[in-house]
């Protein structure tokens, strides 16, 4: 249980909204020595799963094994919560293969108020926000609805789908609020365009939950977890032990499905014109997806538990991929015209919610804000979609907001280090029209960024922060240790096959052989945390390589600074459009201005010359 403080004073940082982001900002920040309060409506209800009750995926998956190695939360409570784990993506190559749990509901949020409950420097307190306060574009606290005005060094404002958000179902907003048990937040937003930011509007959405025991699983296929050691902390260990996992299910629409959608589109909100706002284009509404797809003849759906089912949700279902905000009695005919759902009685019906967010080229790579110093923005409310990215978020504004009292230096994460890098990196220099998601084909250097050495990447970070310990990060050297132990071996190790001696290493290389086939043919035997590692080293070593010098030219691109008051209204020959994103942006190295979404190999090299120009005038 979290008590809220009855002794309020001033402190380091101000965390506000205890969803994933904010939980994650708040136990880094006070991990770091910072005196930090976190600020919610509810603590009873901290690191809510008010969509799909599960963690990661393709590139959101990669996030939460990152913010393991660095130290961060996310990952040991999904693990102690899961009720099923899978590895993704196993036929296809290292890069892509990603980690996903399903995840107790019920659990997941306990577990995360123990947590919350067992850090130092960390208070809580029951109210809500309704102001951000600064003097001389410097924040100086956050003013509250019950409790006056909090000072604080900084603030990091975590508030999801809150901000002004509506809930809709048909053409009517049935409750403001940012899910359908917590009210909208109101004024808070207006207090942050006060402070000069520019704000915009968004869409997302949940669908159905419906009774576990009105489902006929014989008309189902199942689709089971993955055995043995899979985890998203470090390291890889089985959750289960042996116990069975929750099993979830797979089934389609069908033509009766579409026609009954297509013949009701002007009932959804989506098509009404009651909601003009963008969502998320990776999770769209069935209704959008029977519309934009009108050659397929079915669409998967993925039924999940919510919870164990002996837990308080055990009854409950979840229907992935089937987002809906029609009036009720029309989502009940469509849900019911699926295979295994012809008798589905609904706990909760699907709704959509509009909300605002906060451009986010306003931020700096720390997650400060460049206009107000010491305000933070970490979340939804940053233009992104899902826990995952709003967790890694909430990590890197903890830490830096932490630095900042303490008078250090923000850590930035590099896009050639990790999908932190490549997921604040594109939300400072893109222009986005949805809500964001990370996938791992936004990442260029997505071979060196695997799910399996976010701890040999990021680790030394993590401690170098100080959220690693000394031990931790000695098993992680261990482990590298290891890893060039046995490819040193598998290069002196010699054998002759058909006429002709190989090494041990260039026989794995080749796509025929395994791991396994290593003892059969040269004696060797890899196991255990390494093994994965170095085959996929080995297999892959010359496209690692090429990912590595092109990571190092763009290093070289980074040493080349660009000056923090460059005014490019005033460099002659730049585009209109590439000078307005770069005033946007204001871009701290010729990198990040290749990044940006409108600025071309011309204009770039037109900046070059003005910043070479600068220099020598200044000499």
């Amino acid at each position: 249980m979290l008590n809220s403080t009855k002794n309020i004073t001033s402190y380091d940082v101000v965390v506000v909204g205890a969803g994933h982001a904010g939980c994650e900002a708040a136990i880094a920040s006070a991990k770091l020595g910072a005196k930090t309060l976190l600020i919610t409506t509810s603590l009873e209800k901290v690191a809510a799963l008010p969509c799909n009750p599960s963690i990661g995926g393709p590139g959101k998956g990669h996030l939460v094994r990152e913010i393991d190695a660095l130290g961060g939360t996310m990952a040991k409570i999904s693990d102690a919560s899961s009720i099923q784990i899978k590895e993704l993506n196993t036929s296809k190559g290292p890069a892509v293969r990603a980690y996903r749990a399903q995840v107790d509901m019920d659990l997941y949020n306990r577990n995360m108020i123990k947590e919350l409950a067992s850090i130092k420097n960390l208070e809580f307190l029951e109210d809500e926000v309704i102001s951000a306060e600064s003097s001389n574009n410097t924040i100086t606290g956050v003013g509250t609805k019950n409790n006056g005005i909090v000072r604080t060094k900084t603030t990091i404002i975590c508030s999801g789908t809150f901000l002004n958000g509506e809930i809709l179902v048909g053409d009517d907003v049935i409750r403001k609020g940012g899910r359908d048990d917590e009210d909208s937040s109101i004024g808070l937003s207006d207090s942050l365009i006060q402070l000069g930011l520019e704000r915009g509007r968004l869409k997302t959405g949940t669908p159905p939950r419906v009774k576990r025991s009105s489902i006929n699983f014989e008309k189902l296929i199942v689709a089971p977890g993955t055995k043995g050691a899979v985890s998203f902390s470090h390291p890889n260990r089985d959750l289960f032990e042996g116990k069975k996992q929750a099993d979830c299910y797979l089934t389609y629409t069908t033509p009766e499905t579409h026609k009954i959608i297509l013949d009701n589109l002007k009932e959804s909100p989506v098509f009404s014109g009651k909601i003009n706002e963008r969502s998320p284009r990776s999770c769209p509404s069935l209704d959008r997806k029977v519309y934009n797809f009108p050659d397929r003849a079915r669409h998967p759906m993925f039924i999940e538990p919510v919870g164990r089912e002996d837990g308080p949700f055990g009854d409950w279902m979840y229907l992935q991929g089937a987002s809906l905000a029609f009036p009720e009695e029309l989502q009940v005919e469509i849900i019911r015209s699926i295979p295994g759902l012809e008798n589905a009685e609904f706990i909760k019906y699907g709704y959509a919610v509009v909300y605002d967010y906060f451009l986010p080229h306003q931020l700096k790579q720390s997650l400060e804000t460049k206009k107000v110093n010491g305000l933070f923005l970490a979340g939804q409310m940053n233009g992104t979609t899902g826990y995952e990215e709003a967790a890694a978020q909430g990590l890197v504004a903890g830490i830096n907001a932490a630095l900042k009292t303490q008078g250090k230096e923000p850590f930035i994460f590099d896009r050639t280090e990790a999908y932190l890098g490549v997921l604040i990196e594109d939300l400072v220099t893109k222009v986005h029209v949805e809500p964001y998601r990370i996938f791992t084909s936004r990442a260029e250097y997505r071979l060196l960024l695997r799910n399996d050495n976010a701890d040999l990447r990021l680790s030394r970070s993590g401690n170098k922060i100080g959220l690693i310990s000394d031990k931790d990060l000695a098993r992680v050297e261990q482990k590298q240790i290891a890893i060039d132990s046995a490819i040193n071996l598998l290069r002196s190790r010699k054998k002759k096959i058909n006429g002709r001696t190989i090494t041990a290493y260039e026989y794995l290389a080749r796509p025929e052989n395994s791991i396994e086939s290593l003892l059969q043919d040269f004696d060797i035997e890899i196991i255990g945390q390494i093994a994965q590692q170095v085959l996929s080293e080995v297999k892959y070593s010359g496209y690692f390589e090429k990912q590595k010098r092109q990571a190092l030219k763009l290093k070289d691109l980074q040493m080349q600074a660009l000056p923090s008051d460059m005014d490019y209204s005033v460099v002659p020959g730049l585009r209109n459009e590439a000078r307005m994103r770069l005033m946007e942006v204001l871009p701290v190295n010729i990198a990040q201005a290749a990044q940006i979404q409108g600025v071309t190999p011309a204009d770039l090299t037109i900046i070059l010359v003005a910043v070479h120009k600068m220099t020598h005038a200044n000499k």
